[in-house]
């Protein structure tokens, strides 16, 4: 739906390591949405402006660099503050990426290698068992009101860790545990 409000947050889209840019469609609605976007393409980052409220990261093909990392950890860090968003999206026929999976489990996030795979056949679009149905797993402001997301072709992820240190993870979405 569209927003209407005097505030409008800044977020960017790290498009460098994609072979393919599915985010296009996702930009439009984010704009719709009061979003101001940017696009950073560069093959290597190695600065993140604090400007920005949220990291885009759009199925990955190539890994990044410790560089990188450490300029995607400070912007996520925030000099202590944190209040920064990561937002990311899997490529199930990328290569698995040791190192920016590596810096996912810091913050909490564990991606394993495979895709899912739903057993239920009340609850995949049919013929594709791949493309499934996904509930709302913690009460919060953004997954109020969410029955049901449709999802397609994803990668096992999962909480690394619920807490460590001043980390707390908190899953938001999750499949039936009908999904292998």
């Amino acid at each position: 739906s569209y927003v209407t409000s005097n505030k409008t947050s800044k977020v960017a889209f790290i498009t460098g390591h994609s072979k393919n840019d599915y985010s296009k469609e996702y930009q439009t609605l984010l704009k719709t949405n009061n979003y101001e976007i940017d696009v950073i393409s560069d093959a290597m980052v190695t600065t993140l402006s604090d400007e920005y409220d949220a990291l885009f990261i759009v199925a990955p093909t190539t890994d990044f660099m410790a560089s990188e990392l450490d300029a995607i950890s400070k912007f996520l860090d925030n000099d202590g503050k944190y209040q920064k968003g990561l937002v990311f999206f899997a490529d199930t026929s990328a290569p698995y990426l040791p190192n920016f999976y590596g810096l996912l489990e810091e913050w909490g996030i564990a991606v394993e290698e495979g895709i899912l795979f739903e057993t239920n056949n009340n609850n995949y679009v049919p013929g594709s068992p791949t493309v499934l149905g996904s509930y709302a797993d913690a009460e919060d402001d953004i997954t109020k009101g969410i029955t049901t997301c449709i999802t397609g072709k994803n990668l096992p992820i999962k909480p690394a860790f619920s807490e460590e240190g001043l980390y707390k993870v908190t899953s938001l979405i999750a499949t039936p545990e009908s999904v292998v």
